[in-house]
């Protein structure tokens, strides 16, 4: 099957990728799902497509503070998710990532866990960082296992940050070094570079 899409990071059973225009009715076909944003950490909340539309064109602006990506599925060479490095501090070298897998056809069955591995990867290989860290409401148990099975260790909770459903949850950060990470895996995917 061919496809339009760059394949800027390229995974066993996904790629990251640019977002194209045609992803904005998807994309905001899954942020009106209110499971997938209580998990995001914004319980209630629906986009519209306009307000995705507006993100779009915040996105292809020249920013060297995001990297933001589609995951793409190999088999249905389809968009199912995005990941981002965001907020990156200099001379800090650290960055928060964020990720939804979408497409709920994805969920529970290792593709959160191989973006998040190749997003890290290219940020510390290509952004030279040496943190990354990620937060999550203590209630999303999937991501928490997803999480760690990525490599992320808990390093911090603000406690009762959060009210759903009347119950209180913590924010739970996670981080991972370049070291705890281990050996990059994009190795001889770049020709001559020296990775």
């Amino acid at each position: 099957m061919t496809t339009t899409r760059p394949h800027i990071v390229s995974g066993e059973r996904l790629y990251l990728s640019h977002f194209q225009r045609s992803d904005v009715p998807v994309i905001t076909h899954w942020l009106s799902n209110l499971e997938t944003t209580a998990y995001l950490g914004m319980q209630g909340r629906s986009f519209l497509q306009e307000q995705e539309e507006d993100w779009y064109t915040n996105y292809t602006r020249l920013d060297d503070k995001n990297f933001h990506f589609a995951i793409v599925a190999r088999d249905s060479d389809t968009i199912i998710g995005t990941v981002s490095l965001m907020d990156i501090r200099r001379p800090h070298d650290r960055a928060e990532l964020g990720i939804v897998i979408g497409n709920t056809d994805y969920w529970s069955k290792g593709y959160g866990r191989e973006a998040i591995r190749l997003m890290c990867d290219y940020g510390y290989t290509f952004l030279n960082l040496h943190v990354i860290y990620l937060w999550y409401v203590s209630y999303n148990l999937r991501g928490r296992k997803c999480y760690e099975k990525s490599g992320f260790v808990e390093t911090g909770r603000i406690p009762e940050a959060r009210v759903f459903n009347h119950q209180h949850y913590d924010d739970v950060v996670m981080t991972m070094t370049r070291t705890q990470f281990g050996p990059s895996q994009l190795a001889g995917k770049y020709g001559q570079l020296p990775i």
